[in-house]
């Protein structure tokens, strides 16, 4: 082939990956670019190349997903949380929701290395888990009687762990007429952007919702993910690290030092 035909073939493989729902093993053609990005250096750096183009990267090429792309904060291609959560006030519990099924879904640090690896989780688990976390975290606040209000010039970020357990998990959240989402839709709301691009499937309607991930959720954990997301977690001890990262605590009991209560994760899986 001659550059052009290349450079064709490499802007190619990128609309496979930003394409939803293709796979290798459901196109002959995207089977074969994955093979070439594998054998042939100049092309996967064409591939590269291409992607940094629309101000995407390349984190990944695996048989199953094929290319795995990531974004910049410049790309056109990124779903912002706004664009997701219109209410201001949903939107860090919509995170937190998140980080959460990040946390249960890969529990062991090993999980995010394994190819084989399939996480399971529910609507009801990923809820139940926040609402445990939150209310021993509340506890402790009130033990030591500590001052949690955020800083005047971070309004949204008050009371993230106090505000979810305001939340009711389903029905109606408060008696006045402010619409407010209860926990479990913005938890199933979560679930429902994953099952939109490619990263989890659903497989019943136990627990409001059961899902399990597919290897492209795994391998966006594990290189783009892991270091601003499950570093969040791992401080308030519901989250792993992948291979070579720290040991995350166990969830904090009574003894445990407060972690930071005001922080509100802040990067979304997409944008």
């Amino acid at each position: 082939m001659n550059r052009h035909e290349d450079a064709a073939e490499a802007a190619r493989m990128v609309a496979f990956a930003m394409a939803r729902g293709k796979a290798p093993a459901r196109s002959g053609e995207y089977a074969r670019l994955v093979q070439r990005f594998d054998t042939e250096p100049e092309f996967a750096q064409l591939v590269r190349k291409v992607a940094q183009g629309f101000d995407l990267t390349v984190l990944e090429v695996h048989h199953m997903p094929g290319l795995v792309l990531g974004t910049t904060p410049e790309t056109d291609f990124a779903v912002s949380v706004p664009d997701l959560v219109p209410q201001t006030t949903d939107r860090p519990l919509y995170l937190l929701a998140q980080l959460t099924i990040a946390a249960l879904a890969f529990p062991r640090p090993e999980d995010l290395d394994d190819d084989e690896y399939i996480g399971r989780i529910s609507v009801k688990q990923v809820d139940e888990e926040v609402r445990a976390v939150a209310a021993t975290i509340e506890r402790r606040l009130a033990q030591t009687d500590g001052d949690v209000d955020p800083p005047s010039d971070q309004p949204g970020l008050e009371g993230l762990w106090r505000a979810y357990l305001r939340r009711n998990a389903t029905g109606k959240t408060q008696a006045d007429k402010t619409p407010r989402a209860t926990t479990r839709a913005l938890v199933r709301k979560a679930f429902t952007h994953l099952t939109d691009h490619g990263f989890v499937r659903k497989v019943s309607d136990e627990d409001a919702g059961t899902y399990v991930t597919n290897v492209k959720y795994r391998l966006q954990i594990r290189d783009q993910a892991a270091g601003d997301m499950l570093q969040e977690l791992a401080a308030l001890g519901v989250a792993v690290l992948p291979t070579g990262g720290p040991t995350a605590p166990a969830r904090p009991s009574a003894g445990d030092d407060l972690p930071p209560t005001d922080a509100v994760p802040v990067t979304d899986l997409f944008s």
